[in-house]
């Protein structure tokens, strides 16, 4: 060992780094790729492996081994539903993308990670409640103002 920490090789000019056993009074480790002689240390073993990385945004049941999670094909109709709601046929789209939206919920739920979409679900019910909430201010406008003329007549 030099006098700057790098520890050379027997034999060689190829320094390596120190590692916990290259303290004085215990034999150094090995470089890795190298089998571990006698009276060496050996390699540190992790105490635990980290667990899986979840499946998917805000997955709480991982999907069994060999299986990728698919999104419910419903919740995506119902987020469409509740889009073209504001186009075409609104309350008639914005009440069937709720329908939709709690059958999408109810299959996701039930299918223990094999299906994912709780996310569109949730953006469906805001598109759909908040295009019902303004459709019902403005027949509320409408029908205020209607009144208002007739009884200034």
């Amino acid at each position: 060992m030099r006098q700057d920490g790098v520890v050379t090789q027997p034999g060689g000019d190829a320094p390596h780094e120190p590692s916990g056993s290259d303290q004085p009074g215990l034999p150094p480790t090995p470089p890795a790729g190298y089998p571990v002689p006698p009276g060496y240390a050996e390699p540190p073993v992790p105490a635990y492996l980290p667990p899986p990385p979840a499946q998917g945004w805000g997955a709480t049941t991982p999907a069994p081994v060999g299986a990728t999670a698919t999104t419910e094909g419903t919740a995506v109709v119902a987020l469409v539903c509740a889009i073209l709601s504001w186009l075409v046929l609104p309350v008639i789209l914005a009440i069937v993308a709720l329908v939709l939206a709690r059958s999408a919920e109810r299959s996701i739920d039930a299918s223990a990670g094999q299906k994912t979409g709780s996310g569109l679900v949730t953006s469906t019910r805001w598109v759909a409640w908040l295009h019902l909430l303004l459709v019902a201010m403005i027949v509320a406008f409408v029908s205020a103002f209607i009144v208002a003329v007739a009884v200034a007549r």
